[in-house]
């Protein structure tokens, strides 16, 4: 038999007491808990929003050029006097007029004030091929370009083509000569008006391009007609030749204007060079990100060059190419809204549509997606609103990138059996938290029971050693004696 004291501690484990849910502090910290909660969801539906991470690019060298637009820009077209001899409703040009072939004498005194021969020899090359290109069909201009395709490795040409070829070269040597003629003419006819400093030096330069045409040009041009394949050096050569044809073309395009014929040689070459290049390459080319304000108060200075612009997609559709050499068949046209705060819109006409896009169709498809657009600036272009002719920078990309959201809430109703599985689970899940509850809250951790032993004769034994004292009557006893002798 063991009898505990008062002073020994107490080794079962002490059960702690349910928090009191009628408790003011309990229930301050109870909607704490759920307050928390709620913000750390609104925190999180915000985190995946793209724009709110744009303050980390703010110093960033990429972010240099999309600023924020604080000020109005009007791209409204200003009333123009209608012309007598134009149909109503026509779109005219800004004030920058049209190039036009130089004269020689004019071209002459350009290049005088030349000291690099070689921008002299570029000079009289863009003034002869823009001579030479007006004086082409578009059938011949076409012609022109399916040569230099192949040359780049492009499809082969037809029968029809090499037949066509043999006028066409015919007319460009002829021009060739004729110009270098009359240019040499007009040299030696000036005599004692330039100085012979000057005139030998522009002697040497048209002596330099009759050397480059018949000796490399005209014989890479030839090549064709000769049936043999472009050497090297012939291929490099092409390839600079055409640099000065893409130049002239897009000198040609005209900003607050619609389409124009002379624009299409330079709309199907952007296209064309963006077919040829990786998603990667067209990346890597890239100014980097532009803002509406950039391309549209600069059209010169990003014409013809890869930026790249961002923004929400609100409006898209698709609309069918004219016939082309390339395969086009139709284009993707996307309304921007730019992601610089702009309110005026950024259009961009795409080849393709970026993987599980939204279905696109002909009519107008309103849409609310985050994307991204890189690819050539070609104009800024002019499109009809409801108070007049407005304008909006044109972007031309092979496919745009786009993130798809994670979709908050699925639209996609779930079978029955499927809601009478989730019930059951959720009522056995509430079942189990309850009864952990119960337990851990008014359950008392019980000393282990043993049980009862009869006792045996060896502690019987050991209970007589021990001495008893008197009990309580026999106590009494004794003092009433005691206190009778005293």
């Amino acid at each position: 038999m063991k009898f505990r004291s008062d002073d020994e501690p107490d080794d079962r484990p002490r059960r702690q007491p349910p928090p009191n849910y009628f408790a003011r502090s309990t229930q301050v910290r109870v909607l704490m808990m759920v307050c928390s909660l709620m913000l750390v969801i609104v925190l999180m539906l915000e985190a995946r929003k793209p724009h709110n991470w744009a303050w980390m690019w703010a110093w960033s060298e990429t972010r240099d050029s999309t600023i924020s637009v604080e000020e109005y820009i009007d791209t409204l077209l200003p009333p123009e006097p209608p012309r007598h001899d134009d149909p109503p409703g026509t779109v005219y040009a800004n004030d920058a007029p049209p190039s036009r072939p130089v004269a020689t004498a004019e071209l002459a005194e350009q290049i005088l004030t030349v000291d690099d021969d070689e921008d002299a020899r570029q000079r009289i090359r863009r003034d002869v091929w823009r001579g030479l290109l007006k004086q082409l069909s578009r059938d011949e201009r076409s012609i022109l370009a399916r040569i230099f395709r192949n040359s780049r490795g492009g499809p082969a040409l037809s029968v029809e083509d090499r037949g066509a070829w043999s006028d066409v070269f015919s007319q460009l040597d002829q021009k060739w000569h004729d110009y270098l003629t009359s240019a040499n003419d007009a040299v030696l006819v000036a005599g004692d008006e330039l100085p012979a400093e000057q005139r030998t030096k522009l002697l040497n330069v048209l002596r330099d391009l009759e050397g480059e045409w018949t000796n490399l040009l005209g014989r890479a041009l030839r090549a064709v007609l000769d049936d043999r394949p472009w050497t090297e050096l012939e291929r490099d050569a092409l390839a600079k030749l055409q640099a000065t044809l893409d130049e002239l073309a897009l000198a040609a395009i005209r900003d607050d204007m619609v389409w124009r014929p002379e624009e299409q040689t330079a709309w199907f070459r952007c296209f064309e060079k963006l077919m040829a290049l990786t998603d990667q390459d067209v990346k890597r080319q890239s100014l980097g990100n532009v803002g509406f304000v950039q391309l549209f108060r600069q059209t010169n200075e990003y014409r013809g060059e890869l930026v790249t612009v961002t923004g929400t997609a609100e409006l898209a559709y698709h609309v069918p190419a004219p016939k082309n050499d390339l395969g086009i068949e139709r284009y993707y046209v996307f309304w921007l809204r730019p992601g610089d705060g702009s309110d005026a819109p950024i259009v961009a006409y795409a080849l393709e549509l970026p993987a599980g896009f939204p279905s696109v169709g002909s009519t107008h498809t309103n849409l609310r997606e985050e994307m991204t657009f890189t690819g050539y600036f070609f104009k800024r272009w002019a499109y009809g609103s409801r108070d007049g002719i407005r304008t909006a920078p044109l972007v031309l990309v092979k496919q745009p990138a786009w993130q798809p959201a994670p979709p908050l809430l699925s639209s996609e109703r779930p079978s029955p059996w499927t809601i009478i599985a989730a019930l059951l689970a959720v009522a056995l899940l509430a079942i189990s938290i309850a009864r952990w509850v119960y337990k851990s809250s008014n359950s008392r951790v019980a000393p282990k029971h043993t049980p009862p032993q009869e006792p045996t004769s060896q502690q019987f034994a050991a209970m007589a050693e021990h001495k008893i004292g008197p009990t309580i009557t026999e106590r009494l006893q004794q003092r009433s004696e005691h206190e009778k002798q005293d």
